[in-house]
């Protein structure tokens, strides 16, 4: 099997080419799921790619974010950056990338683990829409394993150690709903790693995952089928690489496994979890729990940059905004003075200046607080949307900062970058070549969003078991039914008579589940009801059925590329992203000619986890310190979170904002006839990512 390792800067490549790793996968500084590492310019990437190829070992380049509209240009900036460095395949998710991939047919697509590939529906829909190469979700058993992998003309590839996430890859809304920081967005702030109290009681760290350990299952994997084996941890440091790599290595070599997986203890002291495997065999209890912290003599000192995946606060960067390149020359003076009360920090770059304080914060835990000298060699060692310091000061190099201000700090500076770099560069219109363009609509194509936001919402989502009181009462929309067993689909039609029946396909089905999707997809063509489709599992097996379908939220779109190249796949509408902010909004709907779903209110999953957690969790409320309260059913087989309040837009007046269909989603209200009338007396509204910038 092909030994693939993590390569978050130009030491962890080195590290992993040294120990022996046949390929390596890295991100640019933009659009990739780990925003955090350092990641590589162009111009690195041609150097890295060179190193590699010198040394035998292949490159992939990750560009797996879903993409906003106004990103589009630098997208395709980035798949030339690909082509250019002779990079060896692209870890995608956006279904734009169907459509840029012809203007760049030598590079391989390999089909991301965000995009949830949990069955071997999704992995035939993979190799039908011509990928490469899939990344298997990291929930899946051995023998789930082995039924996608027996998929005929795809290759297979698992992850086999490092960090876990509680949420399926890429069905994950925790970091994006309490601060705008998206998982699907490369921006996570790992919300699933603090303490967590259930119904008011400390509940320790129900949510936060054991780390990944294959060790001892290599040959299973190897019998399975699987193409290659991943090791996850571009947020890690090249040491940490480099003896995950040689463990990996010596065990295909055929060293004594039971003597490894003992040495791999070292892997977990970096981020102080247990390791496990059980995942791989169909084990899904006890896999979380209280971490016993990092061990930084094992793995080397951690600083604001060289994090592990479970840090609560990150540096993020607006990457929509604008776009740094190795051509800024110009370094930037930054300053941190501590004397007096505040900690001031000064920034000066070109003829943009600012200041911002922060107050003094005792230092409770010293062995976590971060020197002021530490905090600037971290500053050095990175750039900011392509620019670097020139001249870092301070006046007190032995101060101790808390971490929150530490990352607060980084945070700022590469938003007064990015701020600057906006004023100097206003982005011009993007000229999209042919083949693009052709993609995009035909010339004159009338418009069918015309549904403004403020309009009244024509649409309702419901649970199967709640469309038949609703109907009874409210007339007029069109009805979405979620988690509808095949059983169902006749009574909810007799239910919905005249009006408009679509049946939502869930968005997460693992292999045991699948047959009864497939159920529900044939219900559904003989009943003659519309169709959602979720995933793209789902998709694949609604064109064999010969079925008209819609794309929800489970396949939902930031840009009209994707839109259309969904509609080339025949869907006759597509699901706008819910986490997405009001200028992605506006910019998406004034491009998008193909009809498309706004969701306007609802309490939207926020994780769907396979992970069995004890069962008097179920229907109980989850709450962190910072007000994120969500309540576990189980929808569809496995764990789905859902916040307690909703988000509510339907006050909300915005021309610039214009669709097809206006959805409010009643899933999980307890009173969806009262939600639905009462909107107009609700006082306080949670906004989600409207009124701020999703990252």
């Amino acid at each position: 099997m092909e030994l693939l390792a993590p390569a978050g800067d130009r030491s962890c490549l080195e590290a992993a080419v040294s120990a022996g790793a046949d390929s390596v996968y890295l991100g640019l500084r933009d659009f990739n799921a780990r925003r955090r590492a350092r990641n590589f310019s162009p111009e690195e990437l041609i150097q890295a790619v060179t190193f590699a190829h010198q040394h035998g070992t292949r490159v992939y380049l990750t560009l797996n974010t879903i993409f906003a509209e106004r990103e589009l240009p630098r997208v395709f900036d980035a798949f030339r950056s690909a082509a250019e460095a002779g990079v060896d395949g692209v870890l995608v998710r956006d279904a734009a990338v169907l459509a840029i991939q012809k203007h760049f047919p030598e590079l391989p697509l390999h089909l991301s683990t965000q995009a949830a590939t949990v069955n071997s529906a999704d992995v035939a829909a993979a190799a039908e829409l011509g990928f490469r190469r899939v990344v298997l979700a990291r929930e899946m058993s051995l023998e789930e394993m082995q039924a996608a992998a027996a998929t005929p003309g795809i290759e297979t590839e698992v992850f086999a150690q490092g960090a876990l996430c509680f949420s399926v890859s890429g069905r994950c809304l925790m970091s994006s709903w309490v601060g705008g920081r998206s998982g699907n967005r490369g921006t996570c702030a790992s919300p699933c790693r603090v303490p967590w109290t259930v119904s008011g009681n400390p509940a320790g760290n129900p949510l936060s995952m054991h780390d990944l350990c294959t060790l001892e299952q290599l040959e299973a994997i190897r019998q399975a089928g699987v193409t290659a084996l991943k090791i996850e941890g571009r947020l890690k440091n090249a040491r940490w690489v480099e003896t995950a790599v040689s463990l990996y290595r010596r065990a295909l070599g055929g060293e004594d496994v039971a003597q490894l997986s003992q040495q791999a203890a070292r892997l977990a002291d970096y981020t102080g979890r247990k390791l496990t495997d059980g995942f791989l065999r169909g084990i899904f209890t006890d896999l979380t729990g209280t971490d016993s912290g990092r061990f930084s003599s094992q793995a080397g000192d951690a600083t604001p940059h060289d994090s592990s995946a479970d840090a609560a606060e990150t540096a993020a960067i607006d990457s929509e905004t604008v776009q740094g390149t190795a051509d800024d020359r110009r370094g930037f003076l930054f300053q941190i003075l501590c004397d007096g009360g505040e900690v001031r920090c000064r920034l000066q770059w070109g003829k943009w200046e600012a200041e911002w304080r922060y107050p003094k914060s005792r230092v409770v835990r010293s062995h976590k607080a971060i020197p002021v000298s530490q905090l600037l060699e971290a500053v050095a060692s990175r750039t900011f949307h392509g620019v670097s310091a020139e001249k870092l000061l301070t006046d007190h190099p032995d101060y101790l900062l808390v971490p929150r201000t530490a990352n607060a700090t980084v945070e700022r500076l590469a938003a007064e970058i990015c701020r600057a770099k906006r004023h100097e560069n206003r982005q011009t219109a993007w000229q999209p070549p042919p083949e693009i363009v052709e993609w995009l609509g035909k010339p004159g194509e009338s418009n069918p969003n015309t549904r403004a936001l403020g309009s009244e919402p024509n649409r309702v989502r419901l649970a199967a078991d709640q469309v038949a009181a609703f109907v009874a009462e409210i007339g007029g929309v069109d009805v979405i039914a979620e988690n509808a067993e095949p059983d169902q689909v006749s009574e909810l039609v007799a239910a919905c008579r005249k009006r408009r029946l679509i049946l939502a396909t869930p968005p997460v089905c693992f292999e045991p589940h699948l047959g009864g999707m497939i159920r529900l997809i044939e219900r559904c063509r003989k009943a003659r009801c519309g169709l959602e489709v979720n995933s793209w599992g789902a998709w694949h097996l609604a064109r064999k059925a010969g079925m008209a379908f819609e794309a929800g939220p489970g396949l939902a779109v930031l840009n009209s590329l994707a839109a259309a190249a969904l509609r080339r796949l025949g869907a006759s509408s597509v699901t706008v992203a819910c986490e997405a902010d009001r200028r992605q909004l506006e910019s998406l709907t004034a491009s998008c000619v193909v009809p498309m779903s706004l969701h306007v209110f609802g309490r939207p999953p926020l994780a769907f986890s396979r992970v069995e957690l004890p069962s008097d969790y179920l229907e109980r409320e989850f709450a962190d310190r910072r007000g994120l309260r969500m309540i576990p059913r189980r929808e569809a087989g496995i764990w789905t979170f859902r916040p307690v309040e909703p988000f509510d837009w339907r006050d909300l007046s915005n021309d610039k904002i214009r669709v097809r269909h206006l959805v409010v989603d009643l899933t999980a209200s307890p009173d969806p006839v009262a939600e639905w009338l009462d909107h107009r007396r609700r006082l306080v509204r949670f906004r989600f990512n409207y009124d701020r910038t999703l990252h």
